[in-house]
C-alpha cells in the first residue's frame, strides 16, 4: 500500500512538472518582434499609496523620464487614510492627488474600486495601475500603446525585483518572478491562454473598466481580478517588453505579512473561482479553463519544491526498494524540479549573485510553508474558514 502511494504521488509530480516544462518550452520559443507603432493611446497611472512618504517622490520622478508624448499621459495618487506627508509629496511634484479617508473598506481593492468610480469619465484611452514603489522603464507606454492597438484589453508588465543581489530574500523573490513571469505567464500568453495580473504594472483598455468597474475586493486582488476576468473572456496579455521594476520587503519580520497576504489570500480565491472555472470548462471543453484551474490548484512553487523533496526523502526513509519503477519515478522528479528552477534562473538572466541565494533557499522554504501551515492552524481555531 505503501508503495503504491508514492507511485501515485510521484506520478501526479511528473504530471504537474510536464505542464510546467510545456509552458516553459513555449515561453523560451523565438518569437517575432511587435512592429513599431507611434504613439496614440492616452493613459492615466493610477497609483494607490497608504503612508508612501519614503518612496512616492522616487517613484514620481521616474515617471518623467518616460519616452512618450507628455500631453499623453497623466498621474493620479489616491492617498489611503494616510497620517504622513505622501499627501505633500506627491502635490510637491505637481501631481494630482486625491484623498481617501473610509477606514471600513481598507486593501487596494477597495481603494482602486473607489478610485475609478471617480476616474473613469476623464476619456483617457488605458489606465496602468503602479505600486508607490514601482518604476517603470522609459518604453513602458511605447510597448503598452503598441498591444492596445494590436486588440489587448489588458496588458500585464514585465515585473522585476530591483535589487535581487540587496538580501537573500529578494535574490528568492526574483527565482520567483523568474519562474512565474518568465516560464509560465509568458508561456501561457503565447498560448491566448491568460496570463497572472501581478498587482503591478497591469494596463486596462477603458472599456473594461467602463463596464465591470473593479470588483476584486479579496486580499490578492491581482489575482481575483484575473480569474474575473477569464470567465468573462478578457484575456491578460503579458508584456515581456513593458517593464517595471518592484522593492520587496528584505528581511524575514516585514516580508511575513506579505507572504502570508499572497499565500491565504489565493485559497480565498480558489473556494470563490474553482468551481466556476470547473463549470466552464465543462460548457465549453476549452482547455485554457483548464489552466485556470491549475493555476489556483498548484501551490506558490517554493511550497511544492518543499513538498515535493519531503515526499521523496519520506519515500527513501519509508519504502525504498532499491532502483525499481518508483525510484526512477522520484529521481525524474527532483531532477525535474531542480532543472526547472535553473531553467528559469537562466531565462531571467540571472548573475552569479543570484545563483548564491539558491544556499538559503531550502531555509526559506520551509519558513514559508511553516507560516502558512500556522495561519491554516489559526484559522481553524477562529472558525474563520
Amino acid at each position: 500500500m505503501l508503495h503504491l502511494f508514492f507511485a501515485t504521488t510521484g506520478i501526479i509530480v511528473l504530471i504537474i512538472l510536464a505542464y510546467l516544462f510545456f509552458l516553459a518550452f513555449v515561453a523560451i520559443l523565438p518569437e517575432k518582434k511587435g512592429r513599431a507603432a507611434s504613439p496614440s493611446k492616452r493613459f492615466l497611472f493610477l497609483i494607490p499609496a497608504h503612508n508612501e512618504e519614503k518612496c512616492i517622490g522616487k517613484t514620481l520622478e521616474h515617471l518623467k523620464g518616460l519616452d512618450y508624448p507628455e500631453n499623453l499621459w497623466d498621474v493620479v495618487v489616491v492617498a489611503d487614510n494616510c497620517t504622513d506627508a505622501t499627501n505633500d509629496i506627491v502635490r510637491s511634484h505637481n501631481v494630482e492627488c486625491i484623498e481617501r479617508r473610509e477606514s471600513g473598506a481598507t486593501g487596494k481593492g477597495y481603494v482602486l474600486a473607489w478610485a475609478f468610480e471617480r476616474l473613469v469619465a476623464r476619456g483617457h484611452d488605458a489606465f496602468v495601475i503602479i505600486d508607490a514603489d514601482t518604476h517603470v522603464d522609459k518604453d513602458f507606454l511605447l510597448a503598452m500603446n503598441r498591444h492596445l492597438l494590436q486588440g489587448a484589453q489588458v496588458v500585464q508588465a514585465y515585473s522585476q525585483v530591483r535589487s535581487p543581489e540587496s538580501s537573500p530574500l529578494e535574490g528568492l523573490a526574483f527565482l520567483g518572478f523568474a519562474l512565474n513571469r518568465n516560464l509560465r505567464y509568458k508561456g501561457r500568453s503565447r498560448l491566448g491562454w491568460q496570463a497572472n495580473l501581478m498587482g503591478t504594472g497591469m494596463c486596462f483598455a477603458r472599456q473594461v473598466i467602463e463596464r465591470y468597474g473593479w470588483p476584486a475586493l479579496s486580499k490578492v486582488e491581482d489575482l481575483e481580478m484575473t480569474m474575473f476576468l477569464k470567465l468573462r473572456n478578457i484575456r491578460v496579455v503579458f508584456a515581456p517588453d513593458a517593464r517595471v521594476t518592484v522593492r520587496l520587503h528584505s528581511d524575514i519580520s516585514s516580508s511575513k505579512g506579505q507572504r502570508l497576504r499572497w499565500d491565504m489570500g489565493k485559497f480565498q480565491v480558489r473556494d470563490k473561482y474553482l468551481p466556476l472555472l470547473f463549470k466552464r470548462f465543462c460548457q465549453t471543453r476549452d482547455i485554457s479553463f483548464l489552466d485556470s484551474i491549475m493555476e489556483l490548484l498548484l501551490p506558490p512553487f517554493s511550497i511544492f519544491f518543499v513538498g515535493v523533496w519531503g515526499l521523496f526523502l519520506l519515500y527513501v526513509i519509508l519504502d525504498f526498494q532499491g532502483p525499481d519503477f518508483v525510484f526512477w519515478i522520484w529521481i525524474g522528479a527532483v531532477g525535474g524540479l531542480v532543472i526547472y528552477t535553473l531553467l528559469g534562473l537562466i531565462s531571467a538572466k540571472a548573475d552569479a549573485r543570484i545563483y548564491r541565494c539558491l544556499f538559503y533557499a531550502p531555509f526559506f522554504m520551509i519558513w514559508r510553508l511553516w507560516i502558512v501551515i500556522m495561519e491554516h492552524i489559526k484559522k481553524e481555531r477562529q472558525g474563520q474558514w
